[in-house]
């Protein structure tokens, strides 16, 4: 069993041999975004629905891999172990998202994988297993380019516009979102307890980008650029773990997968810092790489 347990959904695929034998999807089960009550319903909604899915009881599971969001917070990782342990029959391995996903593109290889969605974090390791991290810190400290990053600058530089020009194409749009009449409601809005979701608001950035406005074309470039260069650190630090490691690098997450013009931006950062450096075209599946891992389990237990 595979589950890749995001801020925002969590998904899960049951396999035997390789093959896929059901898939489930459900609601985040990370702690520190949802109470404990609700991720244990999450959690035991998406067991029962890839049970029904793939016709194959919880308890014959084997091994399971869960790559979470938030993986180096005790609090989230622990009360996986806590929750979902009791309720499995089989191995259980926790390990973080980007790790997951890193294995979907390289399978225990060398590597870096980049992961942009409602947050961000970068992952690489060489070929012996030592791994180098960049970014990764939440939205407080880091989460460039991901989708709370977009979703905030763009508020940002929409203001900045609004003060300097006394309008805001992009200002307009996103206080239109959230159903703000006036920059006083976007600002209480804004900071509000709990506050709102950002990452909501790159759809609108992305929309009224493909309508051609400057401003909202250079946050999803800026976004692209800042992500491209946290792929160029990663493999800059793995290659001074090992020299003559391969520079090739993935990405995954909503963010790199359905806005072209950040993935664009990001290729292009890491071809001027790594000219010829291999970046995988598409989006590797996070759910891939935790199947490899559940498999991996099972062939090193004793």
């Amino acid at each position: 069993l595979g589950i890749d347990a995001g801020g925002t959904s969590t998904r899960a695929a049951l396999a035997e041999d390789g093959r896929i034998l059901g898939r489930a999807k459900n609601g985040s089960i990370k702690v520190m975004r949802v109470s404990s009550a609700e991720a244990e319903t999450n959690l035991r909604t998406l067991l029962d629905e890839v049970t029904k899915s793939s016709g194959v009881p919880i308890a014959q599971v084997a091994s399971t891999c869960v790559g979470t969001a938030g993986n180096t917070v005790s609090t989230v990782t622990g009360w996986i172990w806590q929750t979902l342990g009791p309720m499995l029959h089989g191995d259980l391995v926790v390990c973080g998202d980007v790790e997951i996903a890193l294995d979907a593109a390289f399978p225990g290889e060398a590597g870096v994988l980049v992961m942009a969605g409602t947050g961000s974090n970068t992952l690489g390791r060489t070929s012996k297993g030592e791994q180098v991290t960049v970014g990764g810190c939440g939205p407080l400290l880091a989460d460039e380019g991901s989708g709370h990053w977009i979703g905030l600058k763009a508020l940002r530089v929409a203001i900045h516009e609004m003060d300097e020009h006394g309008s805001s194409r992009l200002l307009t749009a996103l206080a239109a979102q959230w159903k703000a009449d006036t920059l006083e409601q976007v600002v209480e809005i804004a900071h509000s307890v709990p506050p709102p979701d950002f990452a909501a608001l790159t759809r609108t950035v992305v929309a009224i980008a493909a309508k051609g406005d400057p401003l909202a074309q250079a946050v999803l470039r800026s976004g692209g650029r800042a992500l491209g260069e946290d792929a160029s650190l990663a493999l800059r630090k793995v290659l001074a773990l090992e020299r003559g490691a391969p520079r090739r690098v993935a990405f995954t997450g909503s963010v790199l997968e359905n806005i072209a013009m950040v993935r664009e931006a990001m290729f292009a950062e890491i071809e001027r810092e790594h000219p010829g450096a291999q970046v995988l075209p598409n989006a590797v599946d996070p759910i891939e790489g935790a199947l490899w891992r559940a498999r991996q389990n099972l062939q090193e237990t004793p």
